[in-house]
């Protein structure tokens, strides 16, 4: 017998090899998959893993992946056999017995690894960097090992990941975090998180840290970005494309945050007062370059980042005293 021909049999059972509409070489018979394979996830979780097939996996003789959890088995039935995860068959009563176990022991537990799977999820649709997200499953699987009750279990992936961030100075907003598990079906408030991420902290010993405006700079400024009327209207006013644009507003956005006292920080929302830092760095900056106009407006810059026109206009009584004062010291001084 050649290498050929043993190449078209399974190294498990010795059933025949087919090829799936996946691309897999897969045994037939057990379901074995013989090559390394990059699987597509149930959803987009980039760039947290390439989800590589680093071990033996089973899928269904129509080539879809099996999920493999519980008891550590997955119990499939192929041509009129009851086969174990290794390909073993199991007979009928074994397999009603080790059913009724799987009933009672891992259904109980499924909710904590549902969490965990919303945990990812919700890290792949808001962009989570990988290091923040293996943060928030560590905090969350610490957590679940002490014996008190601090919420539910998509609370506590909530609450870990509002922690993770903050720990690693990821701008992710109390809003946005709520927002997206709203939206995936969980009820959850911004009064249950905060009581329950600063449970966890005294739990686990976990260093408070405080957000500052200049930590989410950047991250309203993205969202800037995405809004197609704002980047029409800079190349309007300003003659130039909206990243030259933008790296300049960043720069006098920074320049501005350096020039505010820190008691004037004092009880400011962070988030809402980076808001109004942008909003002013950008009416500094078209009157310093000499461009038409202003390209935000309190209203526009309001709706896109999710602030309140009142909070902008609030801010800005001090900050247009900060920046006028310190600005045309400048160029007075460029004149003399």
């Amino acid at each position: 017998m050649n290498n050929s021909e043993l190449s078209l049999k399974c190294k498990e059972c010795g059933g025949k090899l087919v090829v799936s509409e996946y691309g897999e070489v897969v045994c037939s018979e057990c379901g074995l998959v013989h090559e390394k394979v990059y699987l597509q996830p149930l959803f987009e979780i980039e760039p947290l893993s390439d989800f590589s097939a680093i071990e033996k996996l089973y899928v269904s003789p129509d080539g879809k992946p099996l999920r493999v959890e519980g008891l550590g088995s997955t119990f499939i039935k192929v041509k009129g056999k009851f086969r174990d995860v290794r390909g073993k068959d199991i007979e009928n009563p074994h397999f009603l017995k080790l059913k009724k176990i799987d009933a009672i022991y891992v259904k109980s537990r499924c909710k904590g690894l549902d969490a965990s799977l919303s945990l990812r999820r919700v890290c792949s649709i808001l962009n989570i960097p990988k290091n923040v997200y293996e943060r928030a499953s560590y905090i969350y699987g610490k957590i679940l090992n002490v014996n008190k009750y601090f919420g539910t279990s998509y609370q506590l992936t909530a609450a870990a990941l509002l922690i993770a961030s903050r720990e690693l100075k990821h701008p992710l907003t109390l809003r946005d975090l709520i927002s997206i598990y709203r939206k995936l079906g969980h009820k959850i408030s911004a009064k249950s998180i905060m009581r329950i991420v600063s449970s966890i902290s005294t739990e686990l010993s976990i260093k408070k840290v405080l957000r500052t405006p200049k930590d989410y700079l950047l991250h309203i400024i993205n969202k800037l970005k995405a809004n197609d009327i704002i980047n029409r209207k800079i190349i309007y006013f300003t003659g130039k494309s909206p990243e030259e644009y933008y790296t300049e507003l960043i720069n006098y956005s920074s320049k501005i945050y350096e020039l505010i006292d820190e008691r004037f920080r004092i009880g400011k929302n962070p988030y809402l007062l980076a808001t109004s830092i942008v909003y002013v760095a950008d009416k500094v900056l078209c009157r310093e370059k000499g461009y038409y106009q202003p390209v935000l407006s309190q209203k526009l810059v309001a709706e896109t980042v999710g602030s309140t026109e009142y909070t902008i206009r609030q801010h800005c009584k001090y900050l247009d005293k900060v920046v006028n004062n310190t600005f045309n010291d400048r160029r007075n001084e460029t004149i003399a």
